[in-house]
């Protein structure tokens, strides 16, 4: 039996067993992390490429939800967008749920929300994976001006969620949405 380091061994092959420890580790790190899935969830359909399937999803396609929907289901509205930066979207609200900042964009049917909704909502997220984890212009929603950096979002019926950290905060607005 071999001790882990064995120091009579010459200096290059001590080097070799280091790097081989500690190699090791690391690669079944990132086997797990490649490997781990969200079971819960389904990535939006009509554009979220593989990196967004992590942190998007779609939730009751078969519903339609209104403004008062939202303000029914606790969230809560600060400030209206102008539609014309967000092809397809009826409406554009910013507001809170969870004490987490959320943008609400209505479209007119889920359709509309899978195709136009996510195109818009996918370059907003992506934006985050091609500058490395900064965040752009294009990362803050409707309303470029605002700081909210947006990192998840869901298909909720006719409308796009965009939300500040994760998916979870979309599903639990989604899930207030059809309590409510």
């Amino acid at each position: 039996m071999h001790d882990e380091l064995d120091l009579t061994a010459p200096d290059s092959t001590r080097s070799i067993r280091r790097a081989l420890l500690l190699a090791l580790p690391l690669a079944l790190f990132a086997l797990a992390l490649g490997c781990g899935s969200d079971s819960d969830s389904a990535p939006a359909a009509g554009g979220a490429d593989d990196e967004l399937a992590s942190v998007s999803t779609t939730l009751h396609a078969d519903s339609t939800f209104t403004f008062d929907d939202y303000i029914s289901a606790g969230w809560k509205k600060s400030k209206q967008f102008p539609t014309d930066t967000v092809p397809g979207s009826t409406d554009i609200w910013y507001g809170f749920f969870d004490q987490k900042d959320i943008e609400v964009r209505f479209y007119d049917s889920h359709q509309d929300a899978s195709t136009l909704g996510v195109e818009s909502a996918s370059s907003a997220i992506d934006q985050k994976f091609r500058e490395g984890g900064q965040v752009g212009a294009s990362n803050r929603g409707a309303g470029s001006a605002a700081v909210t950096k947006y990192k998840a979002f869901a298909v909720i019926g006719n409308t796009v969620v965009l939300c500040e950290l994760n998916v979870d905060t979309c599903r639990g607005l989604a899930d207030a949405l059809v309590e409510g």
